[in-house]
């Protein structure tokens, strides 16, 4: 994840279809070459912080006239050498000129290409990529991007070390000004527990909307749980077989954390419902929850499921009809496991997301506070050590949170 490919990519950095002006980015060792070449420019007339008006040419024949804007190796985004053409929004020149960069050696970038490289390259941390993805994100309110997450993690790591220091001291003097340190402590904890309740909320607000994949076989109450969860009765419901085969999609949130609920097909469908259950099936990419449901709990979830799902939620549907099974019972008429089935789906997305590493340090905070309620300072200090690795990680290579830095990056456009 972390490996810069000696690649030059390009890509159209500016929205499909016609318009005044468009942006082709270019990134990698050899962009200048590589234009300067297309441009007929002098040797090194791009290297540096540059700009030159000028044509990109094919044949001897003028494609479009342009500006060129260069970065060194260390000022651009990426990190790289990097250009930037500035032409015209006509559709047809801009496919030309992507078509005569890739037959000088560019290639086509993958989505969020340019992005991977810049946190490669050390441009930006793990909590940047993900608060910058948030902006693609369109079922988020966020508009701009202000590093608010990364600002309350700064002042969470530095409140975090206060605490360490201040409950160190009490170890080290002991009896000595033990009253006077442990309010110290007190008041230091107070200001902590508080920094890491906001370091939660930002966490949530811009972790990409994971997705709960309702999935079972036919008639199993799927778009009647649908329903319930939603509180909205979007999907259809009926005795027949069949009766969803598109899938409803809605946003809900659970316990103060969105998520993207999806209805599907039934597993054991014939025909178009079968091959609308096995595209929802390929879909899965290892980052989903799946809660999977069946009548009594009687259908087990397919090898094919369970190989490609982030985690699985087994339920013995319709209860209330059935009676109990080994697993979670669940009935949508009753009630009966609904509440417990929301506790699981508020459970932070996955111990390598965002907001499953600020949990982890919420609760290591609360839990060193507990300690020193109990005299036993040094669990106390050792836990506050542990948070403080956590909230480093995350301000810097992201080792713990690599979920979330990855599903950022994955939903990025192609020129970002």
């Amino acid at each position: 994840m972390n490996t810069i490919s000696p690649e030059i990519i390009c890509a159209v950095a500016t929205p499909e279809g016609t318009s005044a002006l468009s942006v082709i980015r270019i990134s990698g060792s050899g962009s200048y070459d590589l234009l300067e070449k297309i441009m007929s420019l002098e040797k090194n007339r791009l290297r540096g912080m540059r700009r030159k008006v000028g044509r990109i040419f094919e044949e001897g024949r003028t494609v479009d006239e342009v500006v060129a804007v260069s970065w060194p190796e260390g000022s651009s985004f990426t990190g790289e050498e990097m250009v930037e053409i500035i032409c015209h929004g006509i559709p047809a020149s801009i496919r030309t000129i992507m078509e005569i960069l890739i037959k000088n050696g560019a290639r086509r970038a993958e989505p969020g290409e340019f992005a991977r490289r810049a946190f490669a390259g050390g441009r930006l941390n793990a909590v940047q990529v993900i608060a910058l993805a948030a902006l693609w994100d369109t079922e988020r309110e966020q508009t701009n991007f202000k590093r608010q997450t990364e600002n309350s993690c700064v002042k969470l790591l530095s409140g975090i070390e206060s605490a360490r220091e201040a409950v160190e001291g009490i170890i080290e003097f002991g009896e000595a000004h033990l009253e006077e340190n442990l309010e110290t402590v007190e008041n230091v904890f107070s200001e902590l527990i508080g920094r890491a309740g906001d370091f939660t909320r930002e966490a949530a607000s811009i972790e990409k909307t994971g997705r709960v994949m309702l999935m079972g076989p036919m008639n199993s109450g799927k778009s009647t749980l649908f329903n319930l969860l939603t509180e909205k009765g979007r999907a259809l419901v009926s005795g027949e077989p069949g009766t969803t085969r598109d899938g409803s999609t809605c946003i809900i949130e659970v316990s103060g954390r969105k998520m993207q609920l999806c209805d599907t097909a039934g597993t054991d469908g014939l025909g178009l419902d079968r091959i609308a259950s096995e595209t929802v099936i390929a879909g899965l990419d290892g980052t989903e929850k799946v809660i999977w449901m069946s009548v009594g709990g009687e259908t087990p979830p397919p090898d094919e499921v369970r190989k490609r799902a982030g985690e699985i939620i087994e339920i013995a549907a319709k209860s209330d009809l059935v009676g109990t099974a080994d697993i979670l019972n669940v009935s949508s008429i009753s009630g009966e496991g609904i509440a417990e089935l929301k506790a699981i789906l508020s459970r932070v997305p996955g111990s390598m997301s965002l907001a499953g590493a600020a949990d982890r340090i919420s609760d290591s905070i609360e839990e060193s506070f507990s300690f020193i309620s109990s005299g036993e300072y040094g669990l106390a200090a050792e836990l506050l050590s542990e948070a403080e690795i956590e909230a480093r990680r995350i301000l810097g290579r992201g080792e713990n949170i690599q979920l979330s830095v990855e599903r950022a990056l994955s939903g990025m456009c192609v020129g970002k």
